[in-house]
């Protein structure tokens, strides 16, 4: 599993990077945090993670902060139910080869002192 703050994915050569990065590390799990990505597609999937069987949920960027990419490999873990806050993703997920279930959740907080508490609120909400 990797979790990584990329600081935006707006440039298509950080996308071939965190690509780069992602094949050497050969992981089953990966949260992308500050995407900075309004929108989320299969052809950006793809450029982010080579793949063929990634699965992912997003949480747009609002305008050009934030943002949350989770992707997993569906060869490995089957996807159970997912949250989609303001301020995080969280999926339950099976694994497919041991049936062992267990959730994550990739986190991207505000700035803003006042959000915090919101932030908070919805964390212990999950």
């Amino acid at each position: 599993m990797v979790s990584w703050n990329v600081r935006g994915l707006n440039d298509s050569r950080k996308r071939l990077v965190v690509r780069n990065l992602l094949r050497d590390w050969n992981c089953d799990v990966v949260c992308l945090q500050e995407t900075k990505l309004a929108g989320m597609d299969c052809q950006l999937i793809c450029s982010l993670w080579s793949c063929p069987y990634v699965d992912w949920v997003a949480l747009d960027a609002d305008q050009s902060a934030g943002g949350i990419l989770m992707m997993w490999d569906r060869r490995v873990l089957e996807k159970l139910e997912v949250l989609v806050g303001q301020f995080s993703v969280s999926i339950r997920w099976q694994g497919l080869g041991d049936g062992f279930i267990w959730a994550c959740s990739g986190v991207y907080g505000p700035n803003d002192n006042n959000l915090r508490g919101h932030m908070w609120d919805e964390l212990i909400g999950i």
